[in-house]
């Protein structure tokens, strides 16, 4: 089994921080720039979120199988990766511009210019999760990579979310328009950097030729005799759905609920950095208790805190912080064991149907990753209508209890269900190692 080495380990993770700054600005701050900047109403936008993140899900699968075609001298994931680090970089500035346009037109600008991030993000990541994979099948090794990858991902989540909302006040002084913009400028410049790098600094070390013939209904039997991975799928649906929404309507809470703005940063950067205490200590754990029961352990953490948010009053800003905090910590664990166990799967595929198939393993998750951004982008927009928001005005209770039920109980809620189902997922590290053996020999 190939070792990795460090300067690979590190560039791969580097890739991952610059997917998150874009990925982080836009989760954290669209909705509030659609809704509170533009002016765009807010069922509008969950129903925009929900339908254009589908039509990214469905995506998905297609762009899996034609990865798994092309094979260049770079390789089969890393021209892609390259080629989506910089569309998604463009296409995040053009997202976060304020056009003088009609009210019309500046509806179908953000609709055009939506569906197209999303369209680019999907080449973008759907090459990037198959490239670890392919860079070794020592389990212990493809943990540290994704590992990695996922705590450099969270420090890009960290800034993305944590230094955002200065940097726009700062440019801005007053312009939300110009804060929005140029902030975006320098998150999508970082990004195509960061993407340079991981293009240059990697390789893929486990390299399968596959039948130019193959379609994608033979890749996708692959998946549905994958009994782990679409249990796999189903519980990182809630789970990515819960962690998604949270994020979502940080801002609004913080906003309102708590009534300061400006504690939006050390909000964000608290969760963040728990969730990074997390995932650094997660290999270990996993490796003592086993990567399923690591993933319940987390996801109880996760729940309790949540429950014990709901109840925090608004002078409560430390105990707030804490729960928050505490929540993102016990998520942590279930966001890098999923990533983990999902390309254990690939053996799995490889030895259950003879095709090892990275790209359509991987393009699941990333399939139901994005299927879980739609529903709680449309949980937030629908959320907000329902409980009567209004942007840029005191809120009535009404709302700010919807608001707080959004940051908790519902992600709450989407934790259990992924306990519940992540207690049928049978492939334990004993049979993986069982499986990786035959396979070799």
């Amino acid at each position: 089994m190939h070792q990795v080495s460090a300067k690979e380990k590190w560039s791969y993770g580097v890739g991952a921080m610059g997917q998150n700054l874009v990925y982080g600005l836009m989760t954290f701050l669209l909705m509030v720039f659609y809704t509170d900047v533009l002016g765009i109403s807010a069922v509008f936008v969950g129903t925009l979120f929900l339908l254009v993140r589908i039509w990214d899900a469905l995506l998905d699968p297609v762009i899996a199988v034609i990865v798994d075609r092309i094979h260049t001298r770079w390789g089969k994931f890393r021209p892609f990766i390259l080629a989506g680090g910089i569309l998604v970089s463009i296409l995040t500035v053009l997202c976060l511009y304020a056009p003088d346009f009609s009210p019309a037109m500046k509806i179908t600008y953000v609709i055009i210019t939506y569906a197209l991030w999303n369209t680019a993000y999907a080449l973008f990541d759907v090459p990037f999760w198959s490239l670890a994979p392919a860079m070794t099948s020592d389990p212990i090794e493809r943990t540290k990579v994704i590992a990695i990858a996922k705590m450099l991902g969270i420090i890009g989540g960290v800034v993305a979310g944590g230094a955002s909302l200065p940097i726009i006040n700062a440019i801005g002084n007053g312009n939300a328009s110009k804060g929005y913009f140029w902030t975006a400028v320098i998150f999508a410049a970082l990004c195509i950097l960061f993407t340079i790098i991981l293009f240059r600094n990697t390789k893929e070390h486990i390299y399968e030729v596959k039948p130019e013939h193959e379609s994608l209904k033979a890749s996708l039997n692959v998946v549905l005799k994958n009994k782990p991975l679409l249990i796999l799928t189903l519980a990182g649906l809630f789970t990515g759905t819960s962690l998604i929404l949270k994020q979502t309507v940080t801002l609004y809470y913080v906003r309102y609920n708590l009534g300061n703005e400006g504690l939006f940063t050390a909000f964000s950067l608290s969760s963040m950095l728990f969730m990074l205490l997390a995932i650094g200590i997660m290999p270990r754990i996993s490796a003592k208790f086993g990567k399923k029961k690591t993933f319940i352990a987390g996801g109880i953490i996760c729940i309790t805190a949540n429950v014990l948010f709901f109840f925090g009053q608004s002078d409560q800003i430390l105990f707030l912080f804490a729960m928050n905090a505490i929540s993102m910590f016990g998520v942590g664990f279930s966001i890098v064991l999923a990533a983990s166990m999902q390309a254990d799967t690939i053996e799995y595929a490889q030895w259950k149907t003879g095709k090892r198939s990275e790209s359509i393993v991987t393009a699941v998750g990333t399939f139901n990753g994005k299927i879980g951004t739609a529903i709680a982008g449309a949980v937030a927009g629908y959320g907000l209508t329902l409980f009567d928001y209004s942007p840029n005005v005191t809120q009535s209770d009404t709302a700010l209890t919807g608001i707080n039920l959004m940051m908790s109980i519902i992600p709450a809620m989407g934790i259990v269900l992924s306990i519940v189902i992540i207690s049928f997922y049978d492939l334990s590290e004993k049979k993986y190692a069982e499986i990786v053996a035959d396979l070799k020999a």
